[in-house]
């Protein structure tokens, strides 16, 4: 089917129903809502933004999905920055947006502008590019957005896909329709450059004919073994010191009901367990519930810990942005979203050392499915499996040490990724 076929599939039938869903979800989805929200005002936030342009500069205009994507982005940026470009950065997710103001977040040179990406109607995808006058549009991971591809390949904007993925059961490639639909986006991209071998095959089974379609590998792996390399140790409880650590990060209530009965079990068969507990919002709600499920064993919060330090056998993290550091006291860590809509970030905790098991939805992950595939890394289904893990892995700790150095040598091998793109994207730019 030609790409004229899906250009009026799309904007004529598929692009009108996603709007009705998205507006009748918004009414009951605060993230959407608070979204739409956000978006107010792009327009003129980007114009004044690009005013400060330098014209002699290329410019690349970077999309990602969410904040994973945006970490694949970081070294890639800061690359290009330092060849001589300037950024822009687009995003799709209130996520994204969210993780770039945190107070924390500093502000990388040469990035011009963040901003939501608005609609993708054929108007905004002119309107866009007619604004930014892009030397180059990268698209990271994923997140493709037709109106956007079409036309810039119309008006002869070079464009590339990076950290590309392609799971095992995507409709993207799964099926003839996907395959042709995708066939029409790819056929636009000069680069596609993909984290894996079964990346890149699964892209060519759209488009067998595409010469540029390359194994490059994940630049989040870059993004996050920098940030490791400028973390330092958090201080913890003396009972951490010397004892079994065991971090359990970004987790959500269902998380919960499958790894609290085996750690509060195994706080009473193993005494050098030491738990850490940061849940993905700490709301009082949700440091309540710990603390009462954990009744009867010494407990402390985060920003308590120093009036009870001394025979605390769990630390309860009632703060946001300081799990990096904490995953790098770890030897094991049990990352959460995968009983919800999907796993968190495993690269931070495995590019520690640590051990790390999830739950079962954890096909956003490629890096999961890849550790998965070469047994460095556990999912589990349900209670009985996870407390069967945790109780082999501290009977036999040195298993689980040697796990976590398998794990972070699997990280540190893709290293190098970004450097490995960047010569892509710069050449023949003015």
């Amino acid at each position: 089917m030609s790409s004229r076929f899906w250009f009026l599939v799309y904007n004529l039938f598929v692009l009108p129903l996603l709007f009705g869903i998205i507006k009748l979800f918004a009414f009951s989805k605060a993230n959407i809502r608070e979204s739409f929200e956000k978006r107010e005002g792009l327009w003129d936030r980007l114009a004044d933004a690009v005013s400060e342009r330098d014209w002699q500069k290329p410019l690349l205009w970077l999309h990602v999905a969410s904040a994973g994507e945006f970490l694949q982005a970081q070294p890639v940026i800061a690359r290009c920055v330092a060849e001589g470009a300037e950024c822009v950065l687009t995003y799709s997710s209130i996520n994204a947006y969210r993780w770039l103001e945190r107070p924390q977040q500093t502000k990388i040179p040469g990035l011009l502008a963040t901003e939501f990406l608005p609609p993708d109607t054929i108007w905004n995808a002119r309107r866009l590019l007619g604004l930014l006058l892009p030397s180059r549009l990268v698209w990271v991971s994923y997140d493709l957005w037709p109106n956007l591809v079409w036309e810039a390949y119309s008006q002869k904007i070079p464009q590339s896909l990076i950290s590309g993925i392609v799971h095992a059961d995507s409709r993207r490639t799964g099926n003839f329709i996907g395959r042709s639909f995708y066939h029409s986006l790819y056929i636009c991209l000069e680069h596609i450059l993909t984290v894996s071998e079964s990346d890149r095959r699964r892209v060519l089974s759209a488009i067998p004919e595409h010469p540029k379609v390359e194994v490059m590998g994940d630049t989040r792996c870059d993004s996050v073994l920098e940030r490791r390399d400028r973390l330092s140790l958090q201080e913890l409880p003396p009972a951490a010191k010397d004892g079994f650590v065991f971090v359990a990060g970004s987790t959500w209530p269902p998380d919960e009901a499958c790894i609290f009965p085996g750690l509060k079990e195994a706080l009473t068969e193993f005494p050098e367990l030491f738990l850490i507990l940061a849940p993905h919002e700490p709301t009082e709600e949700h440091l309540k519930n710990a603390e009462n499920y954990f009744d009867g064993i010494p407990i402390a919060r985060w920003s308590k810990v120093s009036e009870a330090a001394k025979d605390v056998r769990i630390l309860l993290i009632d703060s946001v942005g300081i799990l990096a550091g904490l995953y790098r006291c770890a030897k094991m860590a049990y990352v959460g979203g995968a009983f919800t809509t999907g796993v968190h970030n495993i690269l931070e905790p495995v590019a520690m050392g640590a051990t790390v098991a999830f739950g079962p939805k954890h096909d956003n992950s490629s890096e999961a499915l890849q550790m998965l595939e070469q047994k460095l890394v556990s999912s589990v289904n349900h209670s009985a499996e996870f407390r069967n893990l945790l109780f082999e892995l501290l009977a036999d700790q040195e298993r689980c040490l040697e796990l976590g150095r398998q794990s972070r040598a699997f990280v540190e091998s893709q290293a190098g990724a970004a450097d490995r793109c960047v010569p892509l994207l710069m050449a023949d730019l003015s």
